[in-house]
């Protein structure tokens, strides 16, 4: 479902504008010098509306009207408050002319509307036939008014925009999928000359408002762990807005609902840490024995790293201390009689798996595939690091435990 604008032809649309302004001169009279809009859904115009600029940054809604087999939809809201979205930047009042009719006055009420002035006898001076509604001949014309009061400002769409990006690419967000994020809501409320410039760990964004008034911000996004349940909501929420089921306050609310959203709980992380050690170190060759030794290890070692994340501790020392952790729980093991002829490596590769940065290292992949390649060299060497702060827990502890504690690698 959207809104597009009729520039062209606008008399194929005339049967359905007669449904609501029954005389055809009347009709044609604003019809060149307003602007139509269109409804569409599934390919089928579903309802049509032309709106007048008038001066002093005021317009008026001349006709509205939903094809009879789509009406009690939601249609016609939905488009009123499209074009109230699109002419806020441009205008501070929306006009509407109806006649005193209950149904139509409850209907704009409900759209915001309310009582600006009466225009007596108008329908009965300016339309040759009289109009009838419930038996009663309609005369008066009543003009509701709504303000609009810049109903959508750029800079609060960009920063809306801005900060659904900074969420996704906080949580491991491929490039692309951040950029056809802001570019998506911007889109969608009518902010349409924006660009974007999209670091791993930076956004920037300038949008114009299309009266030569340009929105520039730049926002920081400190390289971090990945949450891929966040990236999914805040996925649906983006389509939520482009389909327009979503506004900007209650769009604003959610994100921040989304940001909050806790991990999973410790002792899941834990456990999961152990399976994903002892699984992969099974399937790179691994014995079962050894990949339960591993899966211990895993568990041992995410205990840390939970701890580490709690205290803010530098990335560095995190995988360096867990290169530690790992091998001398592997060394421990060796010397544990029950667990018979187990081999080192066998436990250190799959206990190392959780702290291999996968998802880092594909999206680095596919930045560079995509042609992003200053993002996906920092995301490339970002990973790259983590391998080498391991290697170096790693070697530091076996080295120590070959050359001072007399030991023998198996």
């Amino acid at each position: 479902m959207k809104i597009q604008q009729i520039r062209r032809d606008k008399d194929e649309y005339m049967d359905m504008l007669l449904m609501a302004d029954p005389q055809r001169d009347m009709i044609e009279s604003y019809l060149d010098q307003g602007e139509m809009f269109a409804l569409v859904n599934g390919g089928a115009v579903c309802a049509v509306c032309v709106v007048k600029m008038l001066k002093n940054r005021k317009c008026e809604l001349k006709n509205i009207v939903t094809r009879e087999s789509d009406r009690g939809k939601g249609y016609a809201k939905y488009m009123i408050r499209c074009i109230c979205e699109y002419y806020g930047n441009i205008c501070d009042t929306m006009y509407v002319g109806i006649a005193n009719s209950k149904g139509m006055m409850g209907f704009f009420e409900q759209c915001g509307f309310i009582n600006s002035h009466v225009v007596v006898n108008y329908f009965a001076d300016h339309y040759r036939e009289p109009i009838y509604e419930d038996g009663v001949r309609l005369t008066d014309k009543i003009y509701l008014k709504k303000q609009l009061g810049s109903e959508i400002d750029v800079k609060k769409v960009v920063d809306l925009a801005l900060e659904a990006g900074r969420i996704l690419l906080k949580n491991g967000a491929e490039i692309f999928r951040v950029d056809e994020t802001i570019t998506r809501i911007c889109h969608r409320f009518h902010v349409e000359y924006v660009d974007t410039f999209i670091l791993s760990h930076a956004i920037f964004v300038s949008a114009e408002n299309g009266m030569e008034e340009t929105y520039t911000k730049v926002k920081q996004v400190p390289l971090s762990s990945s949450h891929l349940g966040i990236v999914a909501e805040v996925n649906e929420l983006s389509r939520e807005i482009a389909e327009g089921l979503v506004g900007i306050e209650e769009a604003s609310r959610r994100l921040e609902e989304i940001d909050r959203m806790p991990s999973k709980k410790g002792y899941f992380q834990v456990l999961a840490a152990g399976m994903g050690s002892g699984f992969f170190g099974y399937l790179l060759g691994a014995s079962a024995l050894e990949s339960m030794v591993a899966f211990c290890i895993g568990c041992f070692l995410y205990i840390w790293v939970l701890k580490a994340k709690k205290h803010n501790i530098s990335k560095m020392i995190v995988n360096i201390v867990g290169g530690v952790i790992i091998t001398t729980l592997a060394i421990l093991a060796l010397h544990i009689p029950i667990l018979g002829n187990v081999k080192m490596d066998g436990m250190i590769i799959g206990s190392i798996m959780p702290l291999v940065p996968g998802l880092a290292f594909v999206n680095a992949i596919r930045d560079i595939a995509d042609s992003d390649f200053l993002s996906g060299t920092v995301r490339m060497i970002d990973a790259i690091l983590v391998f080498v702060y391991i290697a170096v827990g790693v070697g530091f502890t076996l080295s120590v435990y070959n050359n001072l504690g007399g030991g023998l690698m198996l």
